[in-house]
């Protein structure tokens, strides 16, 4: 992101923080972290403001976590970005099979290692960790789940949720040979929980299978279901995906303004542009099929409104997304 552009969110910030009681910062990539100094400047920037106004200020960031050392946490944390999904594949040689560094070595140990420091430290954050599913991994995740529970089950700062890994198009989503049918996910989720609760020396919870059946069906309506924080999950309800909301903007590195951070090659996901002033220029007739979900309540479009989204009559076909995140 070019300094004109930070310098640009900066003056949005100032323009709107006096009108604001809450500011949401939700950092996606790629890998935020590789651009660690964008994201503190502008943070950092966030947090002064909100300050000076009494906005109350939320980061989130999905991170692969290998950037995350704990001098870099502390210094998030202090400026409010305390909310942290990371991503685990497996534990160790599982998870480097398919997290490797460009010289082929892997990841798990250093991520590993991060998350245990930010363990010991004494911030308010919360971290989800996203445990994904393959039928390559199925196996080897119950001993990540044990893991998990011994590392982690006493610190409430810390939970997990599972994203079933599938072919969303793309070069990436050709990889995914024999995904994981959604008959077979309630079940492989309550072993993986239960390894997780014997770890602890707990049963697991009981829960009816239709129950469980319908919660996995709506998480499986939206690419970020389990990114939400433990308090909005509290709050119940069905999910809202961020791109239905009309006070969500997702702004690109190069300025251009969105809704949803996995259409990144659609046409229809280009909304806008932020100004060198710190204005949004936002073209209605695109925003509006985006929230449509909140003008006739359809949980499908609210859930995902990149399904089954409109498309203007000059609009190209879009490139194929990746696989899931």
């Amino acid at each position: 992101m070019s300094p004109s552009v930070q310098t640009a969110i900066e003056r949005f910030i100032d323009r709107r923080i006096c009108t604001l009681d809450r500011l949401h910062l939700n950092w996606f990539g790629g890998e935020p972290l590789l651009a660690k100094d964008v994201v503190l400047r502008i943070a950092r920037f966030a947090h002064q403001r909100s300050q000076v106004h009494g906005a109350k200020l939320a980061g989130s960031l999905t991170t692969n976590g290998y950037l995350l050392d704990f001098d870099l946490f502390e210094e998030l944390v202090s400026y409010r970005q305390d909310f942290y999904q990371v991503t685990l594949d497996g534990s160790g040689d599982v998870h480097d099979e398919v997290r490797r560094l460009a010289n082929g070595k892997g990841t798990f140990e250093r991520i590993w290692s991060n998350l245990l420091a930010m363990r010991a430290s004494s911030q308010t954050f919360e971290v989800l960790l996203r445990v994904h599913v393959r039928r390559e991994n199925i196996e080897p995740l119950e001993f990540l789940m044990t893991q998990i529970a011994l590392a982690f089950g006493d610190d409430p700062r810390f939970r997990f949720g599972f994203e079933h890994v599938r072919d969303l198009g793309g070069a990436g989503g050709q990889t995914v040979k024999r995904p994981v049918q959604l008959q077979e996910l309630v079940a492989i989720e309550a072993n993986l929980k239960r390894a997780y609760h014997s770890a602890l020396g707990q049963e697991l919870p009981a829960a009816p299978p239709e129950q469980a059946a319908q919660q996995l069906a709506v998480t499986l309506k939206a690419e970020s279901a389990g990114s939400q924080r433990a308090e909005d999950l509290a709050a119940g309800g069905g999910y809202i995906c961020y791109a239905s909301k009309p006070n969500s903007l997702l702004v690109r590195a190069d300025g251009r303004v969105g809704k949803c951070t996995v259409a990144l090659y659609d046409e229809r996901n280009t909304i806008g542009r932020l100004t060198e002033e710190g204005e949004v220029a936002i073209d209605q007739g695109k925003l509006r099929p985006w929230i449509r979900g909140i003008s006739n309540l359809d949980a499908d479009a609210l859930a995902c409104p990149l399904k089954d989204l409109p498309r203007s009559p000059q609009a190209p076909a879009p490139a194929p997304v990746m696989a899931g995140r």
